[in-house]
């Protein structure tokens, strides 16, 4: 069963200033564009780390579908994991490169 995944904007906030998903109900998921890459980070808190992969695979499957609408053709390149455990929560961040498909 394919998971939901949906742009979620926070009601505590009335400009939200980061992009956020909502997974399943239940895990938040924070990304944002590399400005310096064809690149795209995202963000794992608390339980949703235990399922960071299964996540990611989908929204990257789902953003690669996706770059078929926009006349481009999305390859991914590589993943790069950062995990920062602090001392009142741990973040796992994921930088997911991209390059588009070459021309045939």
């Amino acid at each position: 069963m394919p998971m939901k995944i949906e742009f979620y904007i926070p009601t505590d906030q009335e400009i939200p200033t980061r992009l956020r998903l909502k997974v399943d109900d239940k895990y938040d998921v924070y990304y944002h564009e590399d400005p310096n890459e064809f690149a795209w980070h995202f963000t794992f808190w608390n339980e949703a780390q235990e399922h960071y992969k299964e996540i990611l695979d989908e929204i990257v499957s789902r953003m690669k579908m996706q770059s078929y609408d926009h006349g481009a053709c999305w390859r991914e390149t590589g993943r790069e994991v950062t995990h920062y455990p602090v001392e009142f929560w741990d973040e796992l961040t994921v930088k997911v490169s991209f390059r588009l498909r070459d021309a045939d």
